[in-house]
């Protein structure tokens, strides 16, 4: 049995999340050890359960990274020095280890991910009316986006490795948020209005969200 442990200082209660990486237990913060002791041991049937549940994310190979749905070849060369994407091809110096690789590979993402959802934002907000006051990409473990009260939208940056139109439904989804903070009906007659195909997309991230991973899991 495997779970993460996390103490909050703002968290008032014990609650367990299902996350891509595993089962994590988030607690307040001063919530003694024997009660967190108890909570695992009264809920490891329940724990084990859905751990086996979870589905298997093969590692990805050291010669291939996902891209917008696609997977692109990492061609390792000689005498450069910088982590580039050139012709439908990823490239690094042949020096690096995985640990190099992986680095660059995130921030990569965030750039194309910022620079994305920027431009596709514009329609979305032409269309509503509407502006974020921010935008930020993340790297969040168990939500794909975010709106906050103050029109802070972010964005998972490993929406860069699903198909472009899955992205988009994200965009969209978290777009809406601007005029209506909620999931009511008249949200989702919004979201529907500037991405017509919602059920695909999040049928798709049901699927699949759970091999969106820029890091190794294995």
């Amino acid at each position: 049995m495997t779970v993460k442990v996390i103490r909050h200082k703002r968290r008032k209660y014990a609650a367990f999340f299902v996350t891509p990486e595993g089962i994590e237990l988030r607690i307040p913060a001063r919530l003694p050890n024997r009660t967190v002791e108890a909570i695992l041991h009264d809920h490891k049937d329940w724990i084990n359960d859905r751990l086996a549940a979870l589905p298997h994310v093969p590692a990805l190979p050291s010669d291939t990274l996902l891209f917008q749905g696609k997977t692109v070849p990492l061609v390792r060369r000689k005498n450069i020095d910088t982590f580039a994407f050139e012709e439908d091809t990823f490239i690094c110096p042949d020096t690096w280890d995985e640990t190099h690789v992986r680095a660059a590979y995130e921030r990569f993402l965030r750039v194309e991910a910022l620079r994305y959802v920027t431009a596709r934002s514009l329609l979305y907000e032409r269309t509503l009316g509407v502006r974020a006051k921010k935008i930020r990409i993340g790297h969040q473990k168990a939500r794909w986006g975010s709106c906050s009260s103050t029109g802070t939208i972010s964005i998972n940056v490993r929406l860069m490795l699903a198909p472009s139109e899955v992205l988009d439904y994200v965009i969209a989804h978290e777009w809406a948020h601007l005029i209506h903070f909620d999931h009511s009906k008249a949200f989702w007659s919004t979201v529907a209005s500037i991405y017509p195909n919602v059920k695909t997309a999040t049928s798709w991230l049901k699927a699949n969200g759970h091999t969106l991973q820029i890091k190794k899991t294995n």
